[in-house]
């Protein structure tokens, strides 16, 4: 910036000196006068240490509106952006509320079925059959419970670590077949 002022002051004493124009005028008027266009110089963005005539080359070439058109759009493009981000948000929250209760209502059945094996397999502990077969048949149904207890076990550590739909459906069918065999070996039973 310097050296254009003192390019312009250099250029104007230089003009004046050989059209002997300063004669009449003061060397203060000419050095204010160097100073103020000096400090006018045109800048595209004013906000970069623009000056009085960047400004007003600014306003009637359309440069401001074009700047102020951009930001608006940006903005505009932001602000849409925002939405996208906070509707995901709530999509991703209301999803993570629905794996929640379903997960809990699995744990809630997979605990139901746990206590149903856990009474039968007292029930045939306190039952002391005499007979060879009954004791026989007595000790498949105890393996039979061991075995659905251990898979229903396995169910409910994979449920507790699940954190999507599918492991949470593969769960459901799992437990659905447990139960359907655990009700074979009640009735069996009775």
């Amino acid at each position: 910036m310097r050296n254009i002022s003192y390019l312009i002051f250099s250029l104007i004493i230089g003009l004046c000196q050989k059209t002997n124009f300063y004669k009449g005028i003061s060397m203060r008027f000419i050095l204010i006068f160097t100073i103020f266009l000096s400090s006018c110089s045109i800048m595209e963005d004013p906000s970069q240490t623009g000056g009085l005539v960047s400004t007003a080359t600014n306003i009637v070439t359309g440069s401001y509106d074009e700047r102020l058109q951009k930001r608006q759009e940006i903005l505009a493009d932001a602000k849409v952006k925002n939405l996208q981000l906070q509707q995901d948000t709530y999509r991703l929250e209301t999803d993570k509320l629905t794996l929640s209760q379903q997960i809990e209502g699995e744990n809630q059945k997979l605990t139901a079925i746990d206590s149903t094996i856990n009474s039968f397999e007292k029930k045939l502990m306190n039952n002391k059959p005499t007979r060879k077969a009954d004791k026989k048949n007595q000790a498949e149904q105890l393996r039979k419970l061991n075995e659905l207890k251990s898979r229903n076990k396995k169910l409910q550590q994979q449920i507790n670590a699940s954190n999507n739909l599918a492991t949470i459906m593969a769960v459901q069918e799992e437990r659905d077949r447990l139960n359907q065999e655990l009700d074979l070996l009640l009735e069996a039973a009775q």
